[in-house]
């Protein structure tokens, strides 16, 4: 590694370097100039430059901290999706009562409706046969049908 003093042309109004042809970009009202700038070359390492003393560089090459964090984000959140995705349970089998999931209570809640309709229509369903099948015509063998002792 080397270094090489050099002295190049800058321009006064941009800070870029001049070459023989030279159009400035910038929108400063100060004169196109020519000034000397000594530059040392750039770092073989970080390809920066290096400004004033070239014993006090500090190198720093360039860092994947971003796209390690950005990596390390998205596999929480898959993690976080699978955890929840394992959390979900069958709402024909929950046994909680408290379970404030919305597929839980809408089907608990149609449930009990459904079971309640459906006790009243059998009860009703019941009520009407006994009196037609069974409660009209009794029970001809009566007792001596039982397998017990009675005394």
């Amino acid at each position: 590694m080397s270094w090489r003093p050099q002295l190049n042309a800058v321009c006064g109004r941009c800070g870029k370097p001049r070459g023989l042809f030279h159009e400035c970009v910038s929108n400063s009202r100060r004169r196109q100039t020519v000034r000397p700038q000594l530059s040392f070359g750039t770092c073989e390492k970080c390809r920066k430059p290096y400004q004033g003393n070239p014993l006090a560089h500090v190198c720093a090459p360039k860092s994947d901290f971003r796209k390690r964090k950005a990596a390390h984000d998205k596999a929480e959140r898959a993690a976080a999706r699978k955890k929840r995705q394992q959390q979900a349970h069958d709402y024909t089998a929950c046994a909680d009562g408290d379970c404030k999931r919305a597929l839980c209570v809408a089907y608990k809640t149609g449930w009990k409706g459904g079971d309640e309709a459906g006790y009243d229509r059998g009860w009703q369903q019941g009520h009407e046969a006994g009196f037609k099948e069974g409660y009209a015509q009794g029970y001809p063998a009566g007792i001596a049908d039982c397998p017990r002792d009675h005394k």
